[in-house]
């Protein structure tokens, strides 16, 4: 499993990948319930990237537009 921590980490990771998403964006996401991560602790935000790999799909535009 690939997993980084922190809205930093992911942001990172999508520019990457071709897929930029800013860390507000991110943290919205994610008080949304809209992206997938979990939360170990209450300042601890995890996410595994095949998770996001999935829940990305092919198309990153359409989930930046969220």
């Amino acid at each position: 499993m690939r997993k980084v921590r922190g809205a930093k980490a992911l942001s990172d990771y999508l520019d990457s990948i071709g897929c930029p998403m800013s860390r507000s964006t991110i943290q919205t996401l994610q008080r949304t319930n809209s992206i997938p991560f979990s939360k170990p602790s209450p300042r601890v935000l995890i996410f595994d990237l095949d998770e996001i790999d999935t829940w990305l799909g092919s198309d990153c535009e359409e989930v930046q537009a969220q």
